[in-house]
């Protein structure tokens, strides 16, 4: 996505501003649009989460169907659907058709000293027309023909303000049709969760649609916004104030509604357990490696069955912390090498590749020989208990059930 024109740096000062900016109220909404503009702000939030260039939060029918906030400004997204048809350049300028409200958060914008560090942008479903002015124009607006210039002046920006808008203003057409953008979601976050079933997504999904959708309906305008202006931001841009907003979409609330990314750093996922997101570190590390809802729920059961069994042994011997530091040991380095074989394997066994705690698990607990591991029988040298140990190491950050 374009980022918008930066300013060099966010500060609360433009962040306070976007407080005063008017607001226009939304009209009656047909369920499929409104349920279409739910979806693009999913597609949005999703975009939260790349490692770079991405946006901090969105805001759901905030001036705009959508507003996405980056530390350097601010994109404004006007959101349109079309049954049949094109759009041309002309059709666009028309009253209710998209320009006329970027028009309204432009002045807005610019009243509030915002514009500079803002893009105003237009996202059609359908194609355009295939006429030389509307390709122009959609292309670079700054080329718009005089007409399509007559007809945005007329929708009451000022002429003077006509070139600066145009500069700024985005016009992205062939957005996902209503019909397919569920399809286009799940393939976006298909790239994201690569270890995932599409069952699975489809759950995620659903409850991102939900939290989008409730965002939409939401009602305090400018509340969390206010409060900011009373709470400076830290150096690192902390957006907790937008995490009370109703219609605000943050990387926090993904996070807490999506599985872990395969490159969540151990203190990220340390960070997770501390929202309160899962139970044991174990859980996240299964889950970052692919393993089902079935497989997390059998380790936590062969963990605590092995821990009984740790616990009643320790109690009968006299010094067992450097016989089990030693077990330790032995079953790390076969669970280690497992799963550089696991991927080394995944070149011809995709599954391998994309749920290595799967195949860990089903290599370990398949193999009564890692028995032969606890040679001072502290878990009776029992295949199970071994792996409900090998979950007690994990949940000590000491094995990611995949290859480091």
């Amino acid at each position: 996505m374009t980022e918008p024109v930066s300013t060099g740096n966010a500060s609360r000062g433009i962040l306070g501003q976007l407080a005063k900016m008017d607001g226009e109220p939304t009209g009656t909404k047909t369920y499929g649009r409104y349920l279409w503009q739910a979806k693009q702000a999913v597609r949005s939030w999703l975009s939260c989460l790349a490692p770079s260039d991405s946006p901090l939060a969105v805001l759901c029918e905030r001036n705009e169907d959508i507003a996405l906030i980056y530390e350097s400004g601010f994109r404004f997204a006007q959101l349109k659907t079309r049954d049949r048809g094109a759009w041309s350049g002309k059709s666009v300028c028309d009253s209710g058709h998209g320009i006329d409200s970027l028009v309204r958060t432009y002045k807005s914008a610019r009243a509030a000293n915002l514009h500079e560090c803002s893009t105003f942008e237009l996202w059609l479903e359908g194609p355009m027309s295939d006429r030389s002015d509307t390709v122009k124009f959609f292309e670079n607006p700054s080329q718009a023909s005089d007409e399509i210039k007559k007809k945005i002046i007329s929708l009451g920006l000022p002429k003077n303000q006509l070139e600066d808008f145009l500069k700024r203003l985005m016009i992205r057409a062939q957005q996902p049709a209503q019909a397919h953008i569920d399809a286009v979601i799940i393939r976006q976050m298909a790239a994201i969760w690569r270890s995932h079933s599409f069952p699975e997504l489809e759950d995620v999904y659903q409850r991102l649609l939900e939290t989008a959708s409730a965002a939409q309906a939401g009602h305090d305008q400018i509340g969390s916004i206010q409060r900011l202006i009373n709470h400076p931001l830290s150096p690192s841009f902390e957006l907790g104030w937008l995490d009370e907003d109703p219609q605000a979409l943050t990387m926090v609330m993904i996070q807490s509604l999506t599985p872990p990314l395969d490159g969540e750093s151990d203190q990220q996922l340390l960070e997770r357990m501390a929202r309160g997101e899962s139970t044991s570190m174990l859980e996240l590390k299964l889950r970052r490696a692919g393993a089902t809802e079935a497989t997390i729920q059998q380790a936590h059961a062969l963990r605590a069955q092995s821990d009984v069994v740790r616990q009643l042994s320790s109690a009968s011997r006299s010094d067992p912390a450097e016989e089990f530091e030693q077990l330790a040991d032995r079953v790390l380095l076969h669970a280690r090498a497992l799963a550089t074989r696991v991927s080394l394997n995944g070149v011809a066994n995709p599954l391998a590749a994309a749920r290595p705690a799967e195949m860990i698990t089903a290599e370990i607990l398949s193999d009564p020989s890692v028995g032969q591991l606890d040679r001072a029988g502290l878990l009776d040298s029992d295949t199970v208990n071994l792996y409900g140990y090998l979950c007690h190491l994990s949940d000590k950050c000491l094995f990611p059930w995949r290859s480091a």
